[in-house]
């Protein structure tokens, strides 16, 4: 099984809200050593989260719906 990664630029829904929020990931950090992801609202960027990587990459809690590339430019 390969494990996910959660990127700055990616966006998820929260599993079962279709047409629901999404929320674009702006940062990644370590809180206590635990992988966490800074998320803003794809709907109003004044509404912001904090939440642990593990859980955005689960499948059963979030689904990711578009993937940017953190700087814009290609290799």
């Amino acid at each position: 099984m390969s494990k996910k990664h959660v990127q700055i630029g990616q966006v998820f829904q929260p599993v079962g809200s279709a047409g629901g929020r999404g929320w674009r990931v702006t940062a990644t950090v370590n809180l206590l050593g635990i992988p966490h992801a800074r998320v803003v609202s794809t709907e109003d960027e004044g509404v912001s989260k904090t939440l642990s990587c593990s859980v955005l990459a689960d499948t059963s809690h979030y689904r990711l719906i578009a993937s940017t590339p953190a700087d814009g430019m290609a290799a």
